[in-house]
């Protein structure tokens, strides 16, 4: 659990510290009166005031905030309610927008620390199944097959043939193990149980790290990011058509991707590689992106289906409306996190394999 917590409070804090800016950047250009950038959420430990801007640090060590003069009150000169409608729109995209860049230079990094990538020439034993001729010839997860009967092994349909040659016989297997040659004995059952396969391993080509180039790096970056978001889009979508099973795309709460991000932190640690932290900051920040942009109260999306509104209608809703909506809104919000992350609670997520270990 201390894993967990101290893996997503930095990413989490680092997406809003970085969605708040995008705020505070767009509103300061368009000449709207910032009243306080904050660091964590309140009550507040200590402000620093820069210009006309108070710079604060607070006792709750999670995210940031934006505050902005006259928000819903467009009769203070400066204020943000008093802006035009593009200016206004500009401003409350800003954030996803930033989440997006984000998003894109995590993955960019990611890409040029290392990305995992298939090796196509070796075979490697990703699980053995216990009580199976493969674990009783002392065959172990990672082992990297090298050699069967003799021949050597190049492909995974090498070792599938050799194994359909040698059904019921015994015959020689050489696997590299911690960098050292292991010999081994295997004898291939005739008739396996139903989804075990003659030797009873699970197997792939492996995977390993791969830097990319910078430009190269950031087209992927890019690549991936879009792809995480119409993914988010079109998963509904996929899920009524009977494409996707809703438990793969369900959403998650800070529980679930707590659980996720320290699964992440200790893949890092385990293999003193950064892109499994990387991943998951860009996986949660395009996905921070986009659920943000939806037209749901309270959030950004939300109040900008009130600037779209108005530019239908000639006129603003009062604020008095727009701020009930709102307020509804969070409530609704709070209460669907709540349940969201209880589920994450009882029914925890699959554990992510992150590749190389």
């Amino acid at each position: 659990m201390n894993l967990q917590v101290l893996a997503i409070l930095p990413i989490l804090s680092l997406m809003m510290v970085v969605h708040e800016l995008g705020h505070f950047i767009t509103a300061r250009r368009a000449g709207i009166t910032v009243q306080e950038f904050g660091f964590g959420l309140p009550p507040r430990i200590v402000g620093i005031r820069f210009g006309d801007v108070l710079y604060s640090i607070n006792w709750i060590p999670f995210g940031a905030f934006v505050k902005m003069l006259g928000e819903e009150d467009p009769t203070e000169p400066g204020s943000f309610a008093r802006q035009g409608k593009l200016t206004r729109a500009i401003v409350l995209a800003a954030g996803s927008g930033m989440n997006f860049l984000l998003a894109i230079v995590s993955f960019t990094i990611a890409y040029m620390s290392g990305w995992p990538s298939p090796i196509e020439n070796e075979v490697q034993i990703v699980r053995v199944v216990p009580g199976t001729p493969a674990e009783q010839a002392g065959l172990h997860d990672g082992d990297r097959v090298v050699a069967m009967a003799g021949r050597q092994i190049t492909r995974v349909d090498d070792f599938r043939a050799i194994t359909q040659e040698h059904l019921g016989q015994a015959m020689p297997v050489t696997v590299v193990r911690d960098g050292r040659p292991e010999q081994l004995t295997v004898t291939p059952r005739p008739n396996p149980p139903e989804g075990q396969g003659a030797i009873g391993v699970a197997i792939s080509s492996p995977t390993r790290p791969q830097p990319h180039g910078p430009f190269e790096s950031v087209v992927f970056g890019f690549e991936r990011t879009v792809q995480i978001i119409l993914l988010t889009l079109a998963a509904p979508v996929q899920v009524l058509r009977g494409v996707l099973p809703a438990d793969l795309v369900r959403p998650i709460g800070l529980p679930g991707m707590a659980q996720v991000a320290g699964e992440a932190a200790r893949a890092a640690v385990d293999t003193g590689l950064w892109f499994p932290v990387l991943t998951v900051t860009g996986t949660f920040s395009a996905g921070l992106a986009i659920a943000n942009m939806l037209p749901i109260p309270a959030l950004d999306g939300g109040r900008l289906l009130f600037v779209l509104i108005e530019a239908v209608r000639g006129r603003r809703v009062s604020p008095d409306r727009e701020n009930m909506f709102h307020f509804v809104g969070i409530v609704l919000l709070i209460t669907l996190m709540v349940i969201i992350s209880l589920n994450d609670i009882i029914v925890p997520l699959p554990p992510v394999e992150w590749g190389p270990r």
